[in-house]
């Protein structure tokens, strides 16, 4: 046998070999690829990243709080949840939120005394969300805001409850 028949030969069984070698290899790491993208936690997204649109500026002109509802993503390892919070957008447009600082109960804005008030332990806000008199130890928190687009927008944050400071929840 010469050695030009034997070359071919040899490049035949190289292919043969690292056909089914080269198969194997892409059916394994695709699916290594797919478990790893499935079982690892996703990262949660950058604060900056989760403003709300809460109204068209045209729509804020009202001389008391105005309530709006916005939705936020609350995101737990690889499982994400929509909430929903309520906040009050005041006549300067600042916004607070609407959750009271002594246990986390919904206040709410009463006309008549033009105060927020906490249905829970008596605690009660100035208009523009200042403590007035009751357990809570601090005023209503006031959110982060800017203009975008013709619309203000609220980053919506989350502060321990019964603390005198503002003390974030990461």
């Amino acid at each position: 046998m010469s050695t030009n028949d034997a070359t071919p030969t040899r490049t035949r069984r190289s292919f043969l070999l690292l056909l089914p070698l080269s198969l194997f290899t892409g059916v394994f790491s695709s699916i290594g690829f797919a478990a790893f993208r499935f079982l690892r936690p996703r990262i949660t997204v950058a604060s900056s990243e989760n403003w709300s649109d809460v109204a068209s500026l045209s729509e804020l002109k009202a001389d008391t709080p105005l309530a709006r509802k916005i939705a936020t993503e609350q995101v737990a390892g690889w499982a994400v949840t929509e909430e929903q919070h309520q906040i009050y957008v005041l006549p300067n447009r600042s916004v607070i939120s609407a959750v009271c600082p002594h246990e986390g109960c919904e206040v709410a804005w009463d006309k008549s005394t033009n105060r927020f008030s906490c249905p829970c332990h008596e605690s009660y806000f100035a208009a523009d969300g200042a403590r007035l008199t009751g357990p809570a130890r601090r005023g209503l928190d006031t959110l982060p805001t800017r203009v975008k687009d013709g619309k203000l927008q609220v980053l919506y944050e989350s502060y321990e409850n019964n603390t005198a400071e503002r003390i974030k929840r990461s």
